[in-house]
């Protein structure tokens, strides 16, 4: 039981036993302040929620080195958070005591960092900082988490119309833009599903060129440190086997048999000296270049001997152009400053879209996609294909037509219709 007393000074201090049984104290200016804390203190230890008053002196920055010391996840993913709280979280935290927190100073934050920041990364700051103040309630430093109920910037790229591509465009267009060496990859994304680090981490031993299938296994990830290879995909749903279509399987046979029949462990799509092809590496010099090839991002025009033309959008959307005597150094420069564009990912998105819009149930679409739930499928990995409106009437037109009566039944009841007005 707590109890109050006068100290010497004139103050008065609130006394209690921690639930490890130590003696805890805090002094205040009058006996009405210390009485009412001491019967807060000890309504939280008969409730199980107390908090070392003291606990909140903890700095934030020290107990974020804690949090990260505890944390078992995998190496891309420590560094994304690491780059996170050195760059955006503790220049403002760091020294903050974690008891010193508030709702409002949170929300003034986070205001600010939508100033100059994107939506979803002041979102995954702010989720950041919210996952290390509630680990600190579960360690009972402090009573609540005081990032709760923070309103976000909205994010208006949730609306923005996904880039897809059709089926003719991917095989009329971009395939043939892409160089020969590099369309493997490019048609395992479009034609498996497959997501980057799958791609890459991809190994002979995991196709069956007799079956016409592959089996997804290991995901390749990128570090700081280089590439690394793990034995195992994103979720358990992702250890998945994918059939091939015929255009993937032929790619796949040619690799095969340029590779002069691979080591199992062979990876299938490598950069020129046999390592893992790196990701940023092939965004530059072969996945853009090959966009505005095919007239997928911005323009390229022969406007005459030696003299191309190029145009390209900015990010605030006006069009920019200049000329050059090569195509090549045209084609590098609407790839390096265009801003938009399809992304290699996209492929997958129209992977499931082709699959959806042809009929194939879900549940089955599901599964070669890798993931948990249908509903992820349905939200995020279909879009409307650009000829949503024919398909949609025709569908319609379809169904109607064994309904209507025939054109030669209707002519002749109006003929009868005509005698009956005679009589």
């Amino acid at each position: 039981m707590g109890f109050v007393r006068k100290t010497p000074a004139g103050t008065f201090r609130a006394c209690w036993r921690d639930p490890a049984g130590g003696q805890k104290s805090k002094s205040f200016r009058t006996k009405r302040e210390a009485s009412a804390f001491l019967a807060e203190v000890e309504g939280s230890l008969n409730r199980g929620t107390y908090v070392n008053p003291h606990a909140g002196r903890t700095r934030l920055g020290d107990f974020a080195q804690q949090w990260l010391a505890t944390r078992s996840v995998e190496a891309r993913t420590t560094e994304r958070t690491v780059s996170m709280l050195r760059t955006h979280v503790l220049p403002k935290w760091g020294d903050w005591p974690l008891g010193k927190v508030d709702f409002m100073s949170v929300q003034e934050w986070v205001t600010g960092l939508g100033r100059d920041l994107a939506p979803a990364t002041v979102a995954k700051c702010y989720q950041l900082l919210s996952i290390i103040l509630k680990t600190a309630v579960q360690a009972r430093l402090i009573a609540t988490n005081p990032a709760e109920g923070v309103r976000l910037p909205r994010d208006r790229s949730r609306y923005v119309k996904p880039v897809t591509i059709s089926r003719e465009d991917f095989f009329g267009r971009l395939l043939p833009a892409v160089p020969p060496r590099h369309r493997g990859i490019v048609s395992a994304a479009a034609g498996a599903g497959l997501r980057w680090g799958e791609c890459a981490g991809l190994t002979w031993s995991s196709v069956d060129l007799d079956r016409g299938s592959l089996s997804v296994v290991q995901v390749a990830e990128e570090t700081h440190g280089g590439i690394v290879l793990r034995p195992y995909p994103k979720s358990r749903a992702g250890v998945r086997t994918v059939p091939l279509p015929g255009f993937l399987l032929v790619v796949l046979r040619e690799l095969h048999v340029a590779a002069d029949d691979p080591d199992p462990r062979t990876l299938v799509f490598r950069d020129r000296v046999g390592r893992p092809l790196r990701r940023s590496n092939f965004r530059r010099r072969i996945w853009l270049p090959s966009l505005v090839r095919a007239g997928l991002l911005g323009q390229v025009v022969n406007s005459g001997p030696h003299r191309y033309r190029a145009a390209w959008p900015d990010r605030e959307g006006v069009e920019w152009s200049a000329e050059f005597t090569t195509e090549r150094e045209a084609v590098a420069c609407v790839a390096a400053r265009a801003a938009g564009g399809m992304r290699f990912h996209d492929l997958r998105h129209a992977y499931a879209t082709w699959l959806v819009t042809d009929g194939v149930p879900i549940n089955l679409v599901q599964r070669v996609m890798g993931h948990e739930q249908a509903s992820t499928t349905l939200n995020r990995y279909t879009h409307t294909p650009d000829d949503y409106a024919a398909r949609v009437l025709a569908a319609f037109d379809g169904s109607a037509a064994s309904l209507l009566p025939l054109a030669e039944e209707s002519a002749s009841e109006s003929v009868l219709d005509e005698d009956e007005e005679g009589l």
